[in-house]
């Protein structure tokens, strides 16, 4: 009886296991693409983008739409509001267990916070409760 549970769960994990992340190639070719797509359609500069990274979040219009146009890509914002149940799923088919579970948590945290409102100045809340729960961890395109 021991073995066929042991076998049984032994083929869960390997057979029924989910798909693997995608390799950092592919993840870095997809951030450069929904970067390089929201940047042009916003008008936003790449020093204010890159400065999202640093924890930089200037009262910027251009800046904020550009994190609803990168969350939206994502399908991390739908019915007016931030899908963390789709941002989990992208986290789990995007990024190793590992890494994926520190976001998780950091995500997680903002859970409670009001995104409603005006989608552009939701999405940036969002993003500065992200990067302030754990900027160690914080990745945004």
């Amino acid at each position: 009886m021991l073995l066929k549970l042991l076998i049984c769960v032994t083929f869960m994990f390997v057979v029924l296991k989910p798909a693997v992340s995608v390799s950092n190639e592919q993840l870095e070719k997809m951030v450069k693409s929904m970067r390089k797509t929201c940047m042009q359609k916003v008008g936003v500069s790449e020093d204010l983008v890159n400065g999202v990274s640093k924890g930089e979040f200037p009262d910027d219009e251009n800046l904020k739409c550009y994190s609803y146009c990168i969350l939206k890509a994502m399908r991390g914002y739908k019915n007016g509001g931030i899908d963390f149940a789709m941002i989990t799923k992208q986290i789990d088919a995007m990024l190793p267990p590992d890494r994926g579970a520190l976001i998780k948590v950091a995500i997680n945290s903002c859970r409670s916070l009001d995104f409603d409102g005006d989608p552009c100045e939701a999405t940036y809340k969002y993003l500065k409760c992200y990067y302030e729960a754990d900027p160690v961890t914080f990745f945004f395109p």
